[in-house]
């Protein structure tokens, strides 16, 4: 079986990291009494990420090892900023700045790209 096969550990991988991601960025949006959970799960994407930059080199996914690389400094940003300011306006800038990080092209679930 090949790395990136459609059943294969890293893809299925890829899928976790890709879809906890939006879930954070939707739950931010969208209900501000999860603030902590969101930290939570931000957390767990930051210590995600060393392990999902190295197995994209290995695989040469350039696409998702250059999201990851975006991403990397911003989750421990977003928690610094989600712990340290209760304005509610702080969510939507963590998630606009989460959102941004991630091409257009891998956002649109029904359209990914063509390697993928």
């Amino acid at each position: 079986m090949a790395i990136t096969a459609p059943d294969s550990i890293y893809r299925k991988e890829r899928s976790y990291y890709l879809d906890l991601l939006e879930s954070q960025i939707v739950q931010l949006r969208t209900d501000p009494g999860r603030r902590l959970h969101v930290v939570e799960q931000l957390r767990e994407l930051s210590q995600l990420t060393p392990g999902s930059i190295e197995a994209s080199l290995v695989v040469g996914d350039t696409l998702f090892h250059q999201i990851c690389c975006d991403l990397e400094p911003l989750f421990l940003a977003g928690v610094v900023s989600l712990l340290g300011d209760t304005d509610p306006v702080t969510e939507y800038q963590v998630a606009d700045i989460l959102e941004a990080a991630v091409p257009a092209e891998v956002q649109d679930p029904f359209n990914h790209p063509a390697t993928w």
